[in-house]
């Protein structure tokens, strides 16, 4: 059920489905009682109401009011009760005691501890009475603010749960809860009866808090503002929508927000506020002995503040020190800091870290106090650190904060024994390194304007470099690649040889990441290739020859010679490893892959881009340029060889970037599409376009939605899906071939299962689309790659089916070919099967059709194993287990036959004998069965799912 606010229920299914257990055994005679525990603003609210909306059954609820142990007893009783109907009430006169207006009718006998028990069981009886005729739920709420007698009446009723029909679920914040809170006792001695579960309610995962933030937005937040928001709150559904109202209102945080959390605070001491203070203008885990150093407190009186802070929850501590419990409340808490507050906290936290050394504290809470050029010096000491920890994310934003300081701090050069040009360059390999290309771009170009602004030609020439090393990442910006790089040539061109000139001429021998394959000059590439590895070898840089030796099995591999390629990708390896090359290093390995792959030797492949992404994470790039591409195709290959569920898990990158993350998704979509989950690559394919909207990622998408729609009978929109896709190719200077013929084959097999199923036969546009990728054959080089040469027998077949002949010689070359891609070789076998039927060979037909069905079964490929499972129903052959696909009445079946044959609602009614309105009803209830929004969606999916006799073909 949805929100008020028509948002519904994310990311707690497992948590809501046990809870519905509970209450269809409760419903069923077997009382049950839940304890649902989480953080303030988790979802606990969100979830009941959840359950009650939906649940057949007298539903009762109450809430305690924070008013204090001795005020309101029983409060949530009392709330609950109300709502009964008076007689009901009546007829317990000592409910009387419980709830105002209701005569107790019975004097009082003074004996309280015997009037009480009468109560309660009073309470007991009803409850048990009114779960006679319906189930009962229970529903107390903020149970961490029960009095005493409430609580006592909830260790009453629980423990007395056995044949009832009845459900107590009672919520409790578990950040409320401090070390000597009443309630504990009480959930210590409910949680060791049998009736009891207790559940606590974790915040959202991060992918769960996107997709939160992203349905609470609707549409008003960009992706990063989405992602902003989602890591800010943790997890918690409460500050998501909060931050979200501040976002909208162009505020730092709600004043709603900030005064919930501050209201943690200040019920603390004095003592206690101020050493909660200090640790908010830490920023990070404050270790005990820097908190003795910057608090001045004496010794008992801060270990007697700590202890009541970490009592009432609002710091936690673990071996490190001390930090908050949440980071937002720490946000509240330093934001209501008064200025002179918080540059003294930061001047005591940088004084501490100037004594200890450490470099990345120094820099920060130097700047906060306004220490600028201690600030900048130790930023450059930071960054320095933090590389050679092989932390770049972190390096990078050391060396903004470098930057940032550069003009405004006194020869800035003496003070940190480098130049600004330097910082820019070294900012760009990080942020390439962290994931972040744009900004890795824009650190060049402005390393490229202040090189510009001296007369060293070779600074200048480095810079430009490092600027198409970083316009390399999004492959579509050919013309300004080459301008930069050809730039880069002619300021060294007639120098000595150097690094530098060595590195631009191995660039250069890789022109073909940005030069059409038309324009291509091979012999131009072996000649820049060769002068790298001598220019190289003179100056002794060994990483530049690594890096050309890969690039010449690069040339080997085009040359059709992919075994010496493996040679010189293992070599390279070697090499890079031994030297320390790292970056030299993943790009060969990454090569090697690659090469195998193209060989179809896809094990290997799998195991050595395996190898690289171990290797990236170890040296701390596992978000650069090579481990991207490594982890989607690792996805990819893992998809091929059928290793699905792997592929999904090695898939799962919570912490990445967007670019990234975007790139390795977008490789699970095929594997989402191809067992049915088609909702879900919808979404994740939205997702995937709003974070990375160049060409080769939307080519991705393109293709796997494509066959989305082949697979739901849309055949259409995979034709126009698949036409994107081809369109899209144009956009990169080296398209892949494979993504041509692939396109192809889905945009002919959409063609072909449309004419199959009664719609047009439109043979031109196949043949124009052959056409097309035929034009990608002559173009491109990968056209001996074991991935091209399957798609391109299917291709060839498919065109063979369009034209209404379907050869079963070329699905068995396709199906041969195919031996080591489980899938592709089950829909080859599946079309196989359907071609010798057609030719009346049905024996023969019975091996492949069982053979894919096992396949589908095993990958669970649902639509592919349904297709197969239609097929051997009309031909009346036995493939496996029975699918239970057959959910139409035979009224409804009548009706859709009817539809099949082009009839109107009205001519179906006349047919049948039924009114008009009755014939649409019936055709609502088989699109619904069907999951499909169209007549025609609905005849070509029952179609393929056997559910109606074959159509003849027009």
């Amino acid at each position: 059920m949805p929100r008020r606010d028509g948002i519904s229920l994310i990311a707690r299914g497992p948590e809501l489905g046990a809870l519905r257990e509970t209450f269809a055994r409760a419903a069923g005679g077997q009382a049950g009682a839940v304890l649902l525990g989480g953080d303030a603003g988790v979802g606990k609210s969100r979830l009941l109401a959840e359950l009650l909306d939906t649940a057949d059954a007298t539903v009762l609820t109450g809430r305690c009011l924070d008013v204090g142990e001795g005020g309101l007893p029983y409060l949530p009783f009392v709330e609950a009760l109300s709502r009964l109907d008076r007689s009901l009430l009546e007829s317990r006169p000592v409910l009387g005691r419980l709830l105002p207006g209701i005569a107790a009718g019975e004097p009082d006998t003074g004996d309280q501890a015997s009037e009480r028990l009468r109560m309660f069981d009073a309470v007991h009886g009803l409850l048990h009475t009114l779960s006679r005729e319906r189930p009962v739920m229970l529903a107390l709420e903020d149970l961490h603010w029960a009095d005493a007698s409430t609580r006592d009446l909830v260790l009453f009723l629980l423990s007395r749960l056995g044949a009832q029909r009845l459900l107590v679920i009672a919520t409790y914040r578990t950040d409320d809860l401090h070390r000597r809170h009443p309630l504990w006792p009480l959930l210590a001695e409910l949680t060791r009866l049998a009736a009891v579960t207790r559940v606590e309610l974790a915040p959202f995962g991060r992918a769960d808090a996107i997709a939160f933030v992203s349905a609470i937005a609707g549409g008003e937040l960009p992706a990063d503002g989405i992602e902003a928001v989602a890591e800010r709150a943790q997890g918690n559904a409460f500050f998501c929508e909060e931050l979200i109202a501040a976002h909208r209102s162009g505020t730092a945080a709600t004043s709603g927000l900030a005064d919930l959390l501050l209201a943690r605070t200040e019920r603390l001491g004095p003592d206690a506020q101020r050493v909660v203070r200090t640790v908010s203008g830490a920023g990070y885990t404050v270790p005990d002995a820097t908190l003795r150093q910057v608090s001045e407190m004496d010794e008992n009186r801060l270990e007697e503040a700590l202890r009541e802070a970490l009592r009432h929850n609002v710091l936690v501590a673990d071996d490190d020190g001390y930090a908050f419990r949440h980071a937002l409340l720490r946000e509240a808490v330093y934001e209501d800091l008064l200025p002179g507050e918080r540059v003294r906290l930061h001047a005591g936290y940088a004084r501490v870290a100037a004594a200890e050394g450490t470099a990345a504290a120094l820099a920060y809470h130097s700047f906060r106090s306004h220490d600028l050029p201690t600030a900048l010096a130790a930023s450059v000491r930071a960054a320095a650190r933090a590389e050679q920890m092989r932390a770049p994310g972190e390096a990078l934003q050391h060396l903004e904060q470098a930057l940032q300081l550069w003009e405004v701090v006194p020869e800035p050069d003496k003070l940190t024994e480098t130049d600004e040009i330097t910082l820019l360059h070294r900012a760009s390999v990080l942020a390439g390194a962290a994931g972040e290309p744009e900004r890795s771009v824009g650190f060049a170009r402005s390393a490229v304007a202040k090189a510009d602004l001296g007369d060293d030609p070779e600074t200048s020439a480095a810079a430009r470099h490092q600027l198409a090393v970083g316009l390399k990442t999004f492959g579509t910006l050919g013309e300004e690649m080459s301008a930069v790089a050809e730039q880069a040539w002619d300021l060294v061109r007639d120098r000595p040889p150097s690094t530098t000139r060595a590195e631009i001429l191995a660039l250069l021998a890789r022109r073909w990441i940005w030069t059409s394959h038309e324009n291509i000059d091979v012999p131009a590439l072996y000649s820049y290739a060769e002068q790298a590895m001598a220019d190289a070898r003179q100056v002794g840089a060994d990483a530049v020859e690594v890096d050309v030796l890969v690039t010449l099995g690069v040339f080997a591999e085009w040359e059709g010679r992919t075994g010496e390629a493996i040679r010189i990708g293992q070599e390279a390896v070697r090499r890079a490893a031994a030297i320390g090359a790292v970056e030299a290093e993943l790009r060969a390995r990454h090569n090697l892959a690659v090469h195998y792959a193209v060989e179809g030797r896809f094990p290997e492949a799998i195991r050595t881009g395996e190898e690289n992404c171990r290797r990236g994470e170890e040296i701390g790039l596992a978000w650069g340029d090579q481990i991207m591409h490594s982890r989607a195709d690792l996805v990819y290959l893992l998809y091929l060889t059928g290793h699905w569920d792997k592929a999904l898990t090695t898939a799962e990158l919570p912490a990445a970037p967007r670019l990234p993350w975007a790139r390795v998704s977008g490789e699970t979509l095929h594997v989402l599409t191809g067992r049915g989950r088609f909702e879900d690559a919808e979404r994740l394919a939205e997702r995937i376009l709003e974070l990375a909207p160049d060409a080769r990622t939307k080519v991705v998408v393109d293709l796997a939605m494509a066959e989305a729609a082949v697979l739901r009978s849309s055949y259409d929109e995979a034709v126009a899906r698949a036409r994107d896709a081809l369109d899209g190719l144009t956009a990169p200077a080296r398209p892949a071939l494979i993504d041509a013929v692939w396109a192809t084959t889905v945009a002919l097999s959409a063609l072909a299962d449309k004419a199959h199923t009664g719609g047009t036969r439109d043979i031109a546009a196949g043949a124009e689309l052959y056409a097309e990728a035929a034009s990608y054959r002559g173009r491109l080089h990968d056209t001996h790659s074991a991935e091209t040469r399957i798609l391109s027998a299917r291709m060839d077949a498919e065109l063979s089916r369009l034209r209404g002949h379907d050869d079963p010689d070329l699905w068995q070359v396709t199906l041969d070919r195919a031996a080591d891609v489980p899938y592709w070789q089950a829909m080859a076998s599946h079309r196989l099967a359907a071609a010798l039927l057609a030719a009346g060979e049905r024996e023969e037909a019975e091996a492949p059709l069982r053979a894919a069905y096992e396949t589908a079964t095993r990958l669970g490929a649902v639509p592919l194993r349904d297709a197969v499972v239609a097929l051997a129903r009309r031909a009346r052959l036995a493939v496996g287990a029975p699918v239970a696909d057959d959910v139409l009445t035979p009224r409804e079946r009548s009706v859709l036959e009817l539809v099949a044959a082009g009839l109107t609602n009205k001519q179906i009614g006349a047919r049948l004998y039924i009114s008009e309105k009755t014939a649409s009803v019936h055709l609502s209830r088989v699109m619904g069965k069907l999951s499909v929004t169209s007549r025609a969606e609905a005849v070509a999916v029952a179609h393929r799912r056997g559910l109606l006799p074959d159509t003849p073909t027009r």
